[in-house]
């Protein structure tokens, strides 16, 4: 079966990981903030790696949390019922929710798998 990124999808995700949502971003500014200190205090081949790891650190989280405040089925802020989205025609609607969930696919797919192999590849 082939992974489909649709709404649907980063809806139930969202739903899953909603009450976590704070938990996402403290990971996600932990990773920026120990991505900053070993650029400036560590060798350069500790940076590197931390440059190396800190992709998927800092992606993952992020688009989760991307996903819970976008996608959550009540709280969600491209949800119909929103202040935003949900005054728009029935069709740009979708169209807006799709484009999020194939952004945030690539997004994360680009954060945990392509940086990371490039990484390795530039060294």
């Amino acid at each position: 079966m082939a992974f489909v990124a649709s709404p649907a999808l980063f809806t139930s995700v969202a739903e899953r990981l909603f009450a976590r949502r704070w938990w996402l971003l403290g990971a996600s500014l932990l990773a920026v903030a120990l991505l900053f200190a070993a650029l400036s205090a560590a060798p350069p081949h500790f940076a590197f790696l931390a440059t190396m790891l800190a992709g998927p650190a800092i992606a993952v989280p992020w688009a989760l949390l991307c996903a819970c405040i976008w996608f959550h089925p009540q709280r969600g802020n491209l949800q119909p019922q929103s202040r935003l989205v949900g005054r728009l025609p029935r069709l740009l609607q979708t169209g807006i929710r799709w484009y999020a969930a194939v952004f945030l696919a690539l997004f994360m797919l680009c954060g945990a798998v392509v940086l990371p192999v490039l990484s390795v590849v530039w060294l």
